[in-house]
C-alpha cells in the first residue's frame, strides 16, 4: 500500500487545484482572513481570468482536466479505503499513465502555458508532475519551469511552494516552506520542523514568497484533511 497522506497532494479539490482555500473563520480565522485579503487567488478569480483568454490549445486543457479527474477520483477512493490494496493500485496506475503522457508532452512541446490552457490548465499540469514521485529527476528538472510560471502569474505561489518542498523532500533535503508533512507531524510543536529556529526560517521564506503564514496554513490543511461523515 502507498504511504497514505504522504502520497497525496490534498484530497479536497478546492485545496488541491486552486491554491489555498481557507477553513471557516471560526476554525482557522487567520487562514480565512488571509484568503479574504487575497481574492485574486480564489477559484472564481482564476475562472474569470481564464474566461477572458483566447486559449490556443483548448484540446490540451481538456485532456489535462480529464487526467486530473482520474487522479483525484483514484486518490479520494484510496483515502476512503486506506487498507484496500486495489484502491491504491489505481492511484499508482493513474500516476504512471499521467507521468508517461506528461513526460512526452514536455519533451515535445514544453510545459503548458496559460496562453495555451489557462491558469487552471497550468495548475492541472502542476498536479500531474507533483504526483510523479517515482521520477524525482523529472520533477527536479521542472522546478525552474514552474518557478517561471509562478513569476509570470500563471501558477499559484502556494502551489510553487508545495512543489519546491516536494522536490527538496524527494532528494532528502530540508523543506523551504514547510508544506510536505503528514497531519501527525503538523500536530507537533514545530509543525514537523526540527525546532523553533526552523519554524522562524520557514516563516521568513513564506513571507518572502507572499504566501499564507505557516500556522494558518497548517490549521487550514489539517481541517481540510479531517475525515468527513
Amino acid at each position: 500500500m502507498q504511504a497514505g497522506w504522504a502520497a497525496l497532494c490534498v484530497t479536497l479539490p478546492a485545496c488541491a487545484l486552486a491554491g489555498e482555500t481557507a477553513a471557516p473563520a471560526t476554525v482557522c480565522p487567520g487562514a480565512a482572513a488571509w484568503a479574504a485579503a487575497h481574492p485574486e487567488e480564489s477559484d472564481e478569480a482564476v475562472a474569470r481570468r481564464d474566461a477572458a483568454r483566447s486559449l490556443t490549445d483548448p484540446q490540451l486543457r481538456a485532456e489535462l482536466a480529464k487526467r486530473v479527474a482520474r487522479d483525484q477520483k483514484a486518490r479520494t477512493a484510496a483515502v476512503a479505503r486506506p487498507d484496500n490494496a486495489r484502491a491504491w493500485r489505481e492511484v499508482t496506475l493513474a500516476d504512471e499513465s499521467n507521468f508517461k503522457w506528461l513526460k512526452e508532452l514536455v519533451g515535445t512541446r514544453g510545459f503548458p502555458t496559460a496562453a495555451q490552457v489557462g491558469e487552471q490548465g497550468v495548475t492541472h499540469a502542476w498536479l500531474l508532475v507533483h504526483h510523479a514521485d517515482h521520477n524525482r529527476d523529472f520533477q527536479a528538472a521542472l522546478l525552474p519551469v514552474l518557478r517561471q510560471r509562478a513569476i509570470d502569474g500563471e501558477l499559484g505561489l502556494s502551489d510553487f511552494a508545495k512543489f519546491t518542498d516536494r522536490v527538496l523532500k524527494g532528494h532528502g533535503r530540508p523543506q523551504y516552506y514547510g508544506t510536505q508533512f503528514r497531519p501527525e507531524e503538523w500536530a507537533t510543536p514545530h509543525f514537523g520542523l526540527p525546532d523553533a529556529a526552523s519554524v522562524r526560517e520557514v516563516e521568513a521564506h513564506r513571507q518572502e514568497l507572499g504566501i499564507m503564514p505557516l500556522a494558518d496554513y497548517v490549521c487550514m490543511m489539517s481541517e481540510a484533511r479531517k475525515p468527513r461523515n
